[in-house]
């Protein structure tokens, strides 16, 4: 399967730069996350890196999903799936913010059965679970290294995790599997027998 082309990846691009500055406003209004430096302007509540950051990952996500494997004809309504997969990592996202100064294990066990949910609904197969996991562990890490040079540090109940937070990992896996869903949307030929509908 060829790259995206351009203009996919702009969409991609602008839903996970605007669905970042979402989840990380909330993440700042409650304590979850805090940036340590003024050097970048600030966009909302985010320093200007980080939508750019979440945006980038959202289009190398994407072009994953697309080096894995043929995309299957799609079926169905294509705007309500993908505001669904959109809501729901944007609802793990808020879920997670409100956790942050809770019992670590609570919150933990409820944010990842979420992502859990999200996954087995949104993951279409093995490259989106591979999407999926090459998230749940290459974010974590870039969060783990932002937090080591002192840009961003997590909330003293939420960095169990080298610097950050236990569930950190499940929100992730499930932005992997939305974006690779929102991938297969974007790129996806109709079915045959809804080509007409």
């Amino acid at each position: 399967m060829s790259p995206l082309k351009p203009g996919q990846a702009l969409a991609l691009f602008v839903v996970g730069a605007v669905g970042g500055l979402i989840g990380d406003a909330a993440h700042v209004q409650t304590g979850t996350t805090t940036y340590l430096s003024d050097a970048f302007p600030f966009i909302w509540e985010s320093a200007i890196w980080f939508p750019l950051a979440v945006g980038l990952a959202t289009v190398l996500t994407g072009d994953l999903r697309l080096r894995l494997g043929p995309v299957e004809p799609w079926q169905g309504e294509r705007l309500r799936e993908a505001a669904t997969a959109i809501a729901s990592v944007l609802a793990i996202y808020a879920v997670s913010a409100l956790v942050s100064d809770r019992p670590e294990m609570a919150g933990t066990t409820l944010v990842v059965m979420l992502a859990v949910i999200c996954v087995a609904r949104f993951a279409s197969g093995p490259p989106a679970l591979i999407c999926a996991l090459a998230a749940a562990v290459l974010g974590p890490i870039a969060e783990i290294v932002l937090v080591e040079v002192g840009a961003a540090r997590y909330g003293i109940d939420a960095d169990g995790l080298f610097g950050v937070a236990v569930w950190l990992p499940a929100l992730y896996f499930a932005f992997g599997a939305v974006v690779s869903r929102l991938t297969e949307l974007l790129v996806a030929e109709p079915a045959a027998d809804s080509a007409t509908a």
